[in-house]
């Protein structure tokens, strides 16, 4: 019996095999039918075939349960029986996304495209964001307008929300830059910080701007989210925090949210303030 197993693992390895474990018992068996050897033959290699492993269930939950420090009022949002529930209190049926708030605000939207604030409708919605602190929410209508919770806004292209402060950041279809309802400029490469609301961005000529404060022609920048401040170097390689020359050949630098600047000189040297 021992030579009718070789003989068949050799017909299955007779080809490129990768298959590992069950794999290669199924090539053997399927090699010993087409021998035309005896049904105890295949019988024998059944009976060494490995078992299977059981399938795993991995369930995969639609927003991953990570908060900031202070976070106190974030309800506790759940799917049960086709239903939404917020710390026990059913919202609606059929939700297809949903968002929670510091403050103890949920923003969701079924899956006929109904956008709810708690269970108050706002309306139909291409696409939402819950500012995380304030729990304003910001929304796109089937037109393009932009929505805050239920004032308009503006037609809008993009949006940037700052979670700490409730204000938006936005282009329009010609891509002029605003914030909240004041124009800054065209843009199309923007930031808005998450704690200060401050707007970063570069005019379609390069130059960097922090809201209405001109800093300069920038080659590469990065904004400090719990700060504001902004880091980047200019054309020649400078590198500025704000309007403050720190370096006159820069590497490459980072940023942290706290405004710590760490940058490397053209020696590959590191320094930090």
């Amino acid at each position: 019996m021992k030579k009718v197993l070789a003989l068949a693992m050799v017909l299955a390895g007779s080809g490129a095999v990768f298959a590992q474990g069950s794999a290669v018992y199924t090539s053997a068996l399927s090699g010993a039918r087409a021998l035309g050897l005896p049904a105890a033959a295949s019988q024998a290699l059944e009976a060494e075939a490995p078992a299977l492993p059981a399938p795993v269930n991995v369930i995969k939950h639609p927003h991953p349960y990570v908060l900031p420090e202070d976070c106190k009022n974030m309800p506790v949002l759940y799917v049960q029986d086709g239903y939404l529930f917020a710390n026990g209190e059913k919202l609606g049926d059929r939700p297809s996304q949903y968002k929670g708030a510091c403050n103890g605000e949920t923003a969701w939207t079924d899956t006929s495209g109904t956008l709810y604030r708690g269970k108050a409708v706002l309306g139909r919605a291409q696409n939402f964001e819950l500012a995380l602190y304030t729990g304003d929410v910001f929304w796109k209508d089937n037109y393009g307008t932009l929505m805050k919770n239920k004032a308009e806004i503006g037609r809008a292209q993009s949006f940037k929300v700052s979670d700490y402060t409730g204000s938006v950041a936005w282009t329009d279809n010609y891509g002029a830059l605003y914030k909240d309802g004041r124009e800054l400029g065209r843009s199309s490469n923007y930031q808005i910080t998450g704690h200060t609301g401050d707007v970063v961005w570069q005019d379609n000529y390069g130059t960097l701007y922090k809201n209405d404060v001109e800093l300069g022609r920038a080659g590469r920048f990065m904004a400090a989210d719990r700060t504001g401040d902004v880091a980047w170097t200019d054309n020649y390689g400078a590198l500025y925090l704000n309007k403050e020359q720190i370096a006159s050949r820069c590497q490459r630098f980072d940023l942290r949210e706290d405004g710590r600047l760490v940058w490397w000189d053209s020696y590959g040297d590191a320094h930090y303030r």
